[in-house]
């Protein structure tokens, strides 16, 4: 399929979504949700049906049954005799309302509750010593009754005495849209009842869900008018409304209930907030027209068939409030009237949270002057020692930060946003408070002070008015133990003669000797900078690591000019079954160097295979791009060793001391056993460890593997002996070679990497292709 064709159809669907996605939702909507979602901006949904919505099991009640309930013919009733007459059986009520009992004559058990049959069974033993009778129901009459109208599934169903209309209606599938819930009919006997479901819906009217009877009818008529509440409500819907009612017998008039205003809040809960509400009263002239008016009586009964309500909120100003966001354990709002100071509302530091940063709060203010915010700032640690304090106006929110606040705040990536409820209703989210809030960032980075050198958490910090080089010093987890006490660098704008805030002569820097000077009495400001020089030059932690054939193994520190044999004396020697010659040493440097490798190899060929997807004359096929995709990954995930080749065998050390390498931190060294094998590894059929035989050739060994894959590169085989080193093998058949291959050795067979061609820079992949089979067998070994 052409590119420009595929692009087109692309474009297309794309474009056809939205509407079909659109198209989708609108159908969800009934007729008459349609129709008010037209003169609406949300879309109200019918008020109710969403009772029926679940798929409810109807099951008869659990527990026992109630010594008031009236049997009926059908009842199955299990009765117990213990004393004279033990015995237990199984008795139902006849056609006739009668119960047979073996020795009884017949008792009368239709239209008795269990409590007066009980009486008449008693009645019955009182002639027998000592006997007693115990009833209970085993099973319910089933009753049938028909459903009809606006349901889901008309139809005759079949129930038991204890269900109600509403079980009926759930059985039935639920009440359609188009049906009302508000005159569904009950017909018992010739007699009609009306049940609106609003009574239970609204009000909780429990006698309104009626128990039913055999024979009885349930008609669900076609819905009757509407009106329609939506915005600042607690349920926003549409609303049936009842017709209206006249005469003795309150027969049902045509024309529906008009309601006032305070009757369709109750319809919809009441507002969701109080305040200044507005009340929008949208009616349809019969013309068709839309009439919008304010409405200003609560008790005018103007709602009719077809009305809106809309009830638009005014933005609530609070007033003689606080709010305190951040690193605190009760944020939210408090009353100004009890909180008329800052150190009143920050009394102790039982309301600050865990992780507080003590050097700096924020006060956001309104500026009436401006008609803006301004902040301002404060030492909280010196107003919770009440040596400092501010009046708090109206409306100020006091921000109070964590350490983990501070440090994001100088990170180039924001803290992510997470959905939060508010602590309070109308206080803000305490997360994020900084990252969401751009001037509050920039106000903090302009109050910086820049700790550097040897203190355990160097970096910036911004400051209020107040602070000391102690404050600073303590916020940057303290002076490390190589640090110079005698040479701490202050350079700020409040030095001077003595170094004190007097006598001021602009930004200076002087070196503090805290043995003699009290950081307590050295103020520092914004923009200031702490250096704490070093004593002494802390000792890293350098350690070399040993493992295999040696007599203690595991990690050895490290000293300048140690050796590989000093690392060997160290661990205890070689053991006997030690093979110097197959040592394998790894550097950290060149790990990380063969790594890089293997990472940059990797993004070359995804870059190559994207531009050789988009060619447009002779494209990779599938498994082309499978075979580059794997390799890629290969590339990505393996594991580095950084080899060295180096001589570790302690008797040629000893002779020829210029081979013995002088140790890193990070070197690991592993000694193997003497091996007794030569592996044949790479594009072999079966890939094993061989004995070794000291005539076999290369050739021999791979024909006891099985032989070449079909995409072996034989003239690119190798043989790795094992102190690292590797030589070419000519192993065809036309052009062989024999070479000598000692034990420990590793014979590589690697892949062609002819299928590769289609990508740039292809030559290189049999060099990537010899140096990944040459890392696994590293790793194996080590594994081994």
């Amino acid at each position: 399929m052409p590119k420009f064709y595929l692009l087109f159809l692309i474009t297309l669907y794309m474009a056809i979504l939205p509407y079909n996605l659109a198209q989708a939702e609108t159908e969800q909507l009934s007729t008459l949700e349609a129709a008010y979602a037209q003169r609406l901006i949300d879309e109200p949904m019918q008020f109710g049906y969403d009772l029926f919505d679940s798929e409810t099991k109807i099951s008869p009640p659990m527990g026992a049954v109630q010594d008031d309930f009236v049997l009926g013919s059908g009842d199955t009733l299990q009765i117990t005799f213990t004393g004279e007459r033990s015995d237990q059986d199984i008795y139902k009520i006849d056609t006739k309302g009668m119960i047979t009992i073996k020795e009884f004559p017949p008792i009368t058990a239709t239209g008795r509750t269990i409590a007066q049959l009980q009486s008449a069974i008693d009645a019955q033993l009182a002639e027998m010593h000592n006997t007693k009778a115990y009833i209970s129901l085993s099973s319910i009459r089933q009753i049938s009754v028909l459903i009809v109208g606006n349901v889901k599934s008309p139809g005759r169903k079949n129930l038991n005495v204890f269900h109600s209309v509403l079980d009926a209606l759930n059985l039935a599938g639920g009440v359609n849209k188009d049906g009302s819930l508000r005159r569904i009919k009950l017909v018992r006997g010739g007699r009609s009842t009306i049940i609106d479901l609003y009574a239970l819906l609204i009000h909780g009217a429990p006698h309104i869900d009626m128990r039913l009877k055999d024979g009885d009818r349930v008609i669900v008529p076609p819905i009757g008018a509407t009106l329609a509440v939506s915005g600042n409500v607690k349920r926003a819907g549409i609303y049936e409304i009842r017709k209206t009612a006249f005469g003795i017998n309150n027969h049902i008039n045509q024309n529906s209930e008009k309601l006032s205003l305070n009757a369709m809040l109750d319809l919809a809960g009441g507002t969701l907030t109080a305040g200044k509400n507005r009340f929008i009263h949208l009616s349809l002239t019969p013309d068709g027209k839309e009439t919008i008016t304010q409405i200003n009586d609560n008790f005018a009964r103007i709602f009719k068939s077809g009305s809106i309500l809309s009830v638009i909120s005014g933005d609530a100003k609070r007033t003689d409030t606080i709010e305190l966001v951040g690193n605190v354990r009760s944020s939210g709002l408090y009353d100004l009237s009890q909180n008329k100071t800052l150190s009143s509302l920050l009394e102790n530091d039982t309301i600050l949270g865990d992780d507080i940063y003590p050097l700096i709060g924020v006060i956001e203010r309104w500026d009436k002057e401006q008609i803006t915010t301004k902040l301002l700032s404060f030492p909280l640690r010196l107003v919770l020692k009440k040596e400092f304090d501010l009046q708090m106006h109206s409306n100020d929110v006091v921000y109070l930060f964590s350490n983990a606040d501070i440090s994001s705040l100088y990170s180039d990536i924001d803290k992510i946003d997470k959905n939060t409820d508010m602590i309070e209703q109308g206080s803000q989210n305490n997360d994020d408070i900084i990252a969401n809030n751009i001037a509050l960032k920039s106000f903090l980075k302009e109050r910086s002070v820049f700790v550097r050198g040897a203190v355990r958490v160097a970096g910036s910090y911004p400051v209020a008015q107040g602070i000391t080089l102690d404050n600073i010093l303590a916020i940057a987890g303290g002076i490390t133990l190589e640090a110079n006490r005698e040479n701490i660098e202050v350079t700020s704008k409040n030095l001077g003669t003595g170094h004190q805030r007097h006598k001021k002569s602009g930004t200076q820097r002087a070196t503090i000797d805290l043995s003699v000077s009290d950081p307590k009495y050295i103020s520092i400001s914004a923009g200031d900078s702490v250096r704490v020089n070093q004593k002494f030059r802390k000792m890293d932690e350098k350690t070399v690591l040993i493992m295999g054939e040696v007599l203690h193994q595991g990690e050895y520190d490290l000293l300048a000019g140690d050796k590989v044999s000093d690392l060997i004396k160290r661990a205890g020697g070689l053991t006997e079954q030690a093979y110097p010659a197959g040592s394998i040493f790894s550097r950290k440097s060149e790990r990380a160097a063969e790594e890089l490798r293997f990472r940059t190899s990797a993004r070359n060929m995804q870059r190559s295979l994207a531009s050789a997807i988009e060619r447009d004359d002779n494209p990779p096929n599938p498994a082309q791009i499978e075979m580059v995709q794997s390799l890629a990954d290969e590339l990505s995930s393996i594991e580095a060793v950084g080899r060295i080749t180096v001589e570790t065998d302690p008797a040629i050390l000893s002779v020829r001391p210029e081979l013995d390498m002088l140790l890193e931190k990070g070197d690991r060294i592993y000694i193997p056993k003497r091996p007794l094998t030569v592996r044949v590894s790479g594009e072999i059929l079966s890939p094993a460890s061989l004995q070794f035989t000291k005539d076999k050739s290369p050739r021999g060994y791979i024909n006891e593997a099985g032989g070449f894959t079909y995409h072996a590169d034989k003239n690119r085989s190798f043989v790795l002996y094992p102190d690292g080193s590797a030589q070419p093998l000519r192993i065809s058949t036309w052009n062989h070679n024999p070479v000598f291959i000692p034990p420990g050795s590793t014979i590589i067979i690697p892949r062609d990497p002819k299928p590769f061609d289609f990508i740039e820079n292809a030559k290189d992949i049999g060099q990537i292709l010899s140096n990944l089979a040459i890392t696994s067998v590293f790793i194996n070994n080590i594994r081994d």
